[in-house]
């Protein structure tokens, strides 16, 4: 496989839309928002799901698979559907639903599951090593924030 460096629209277009309802959030916050104090109290996580979570997305507008054919139809299929599901989860936390399984398997797991199909179908195997990293660790800071006994 030969990768090489150069700008992607289609890797900035599909990151750009994961980050619509993240961009709503900053500008119009729901009522009860209680993902401003999704962070760990762990330094070390908050630093390994940024710098992992920044990775994925560089090397998703950055880096090209310059091999020959194309991928399965399969993964951008995938992908839809987590960022359908992300997109629904945003739908029921602006309704009031705060609730630990839509924070943590709607919010929490969609955008990770989302990069890795879109890696896949991109033939961007490189991505899903970050990817993998970033989305562990956003999911197990959400799930110890929000799953307290």
């Amino acid at each position: 496989m030969s990768y090489g460096f150069q700008f992607s629209l289609k890797g900035l277009l599909l990151y750009a839309l994961q980050l619509l309802p993240n961009i709503i959030w900053m500008l119009m916050p729901p009522a009860n928002n209680v993902l401003t104090e999704n962070s760990s109290v762990y330094k070390i996580l908050n630093i390994i799901e940024g710098m992992f979570g920044v990775l994925t997305v560089i090397l998703m507008i950055v880096l090209i698979n310059k091999g020959e054919g194309s991928n399965s139809n399969l993964y951008i299929g995938l992908a839809i559907m987590f960022l359908a599901a992300y997109y629904i989860s945003w739908v029921f936390y602006y309704n009031g639903v705060v609730a630990p399984w839509l924070l943590i398997l709607g919010i929490a797991c969609m955008p990770p599951l989302y990069f890795f199909f879109v890696g896949l179908w991109m033939k961007n195997y490189v991505l899903l090593v970050p990817c993998a990293i970033f989305g562990i660790t956003h999911i197990l800071i959400t799930t110890m924030n929000y799953l307290r006994p």
